[in-house]
């Protein structure tokens, strides 16, 4: 009975440290982040956070980009399938939709499934970009006059490069 207790705890430490182990470290991505994005410079330091709870790990890194004309940009990377922004986009990546004031769609950027969300209203716009079933970076620009402004902004992202650095 000792041994089969020991062995169940022995496979519970392996199990958590593999758990931990598991967690991309938002600091890994640091030197991948663009020192420009669409020719806007970083504002300030970039965020990052790794967060575990529950048994779910995930970790997120946020660099804010602006020029003195009030247009501004943010780059987010995150991995982990906890994370709020890899839920929403799960829930939304089916989804078309298109009013008088919002468009929704899928679309490929760079051999990855994305979601593109624009607000006709208020000149903004979002782009989800999958990088595998952990990892995704989101770009958030205003204003923003469509598709194309934020695929270009994607295309400065080393997409590639921060798919490796998750895995």
């Amino acid at each position: 009975m000792v041994v089969k207790v020991r062995i169940i705890l022995m496979s519970l430490c392996l199990l958590l440290i593999s758990v931990t182990l598991g967690a991309v470290d938002y600091k890994n991505w640091l030197p991948l982040v663009p020192q420009t994005l669409g020719g806007l410079a970083r504002s300030g330091e970039p965020n990052g956070i790794n967060m575990e709870m529950s048994g779910q790990s995930w970790s997120s890194l946020q660099q804010e980009y602006s020029n003195q004309s009030k247009k501004r940009a943010s780059l987010t990377i995150l991995s982990g399938a906890a994370a709020p922004q890899a839920q929403a986009f799960q829930a939304m990546s089916q989804m078309q939709m298109e009013t008088q004031d919002q468009v929704v769609k899928t679309l490929n950027v760079a051999g990855y499934k994305s979601l593109l969300q624009l607000s006709k209203a208020d000149g903004s716009g979002s782009l989800m970009i999958s990088l595998n079933q952990q990892t995704m970076v989101v770009i958030e620009a205003e204003p923003v006059t469509g598709e194309k402004e934020l695929v270009a902004l994607a295309e400065e992202v080393p997409l590639e490069k921060i798919a490796t650095h998750a895995k």
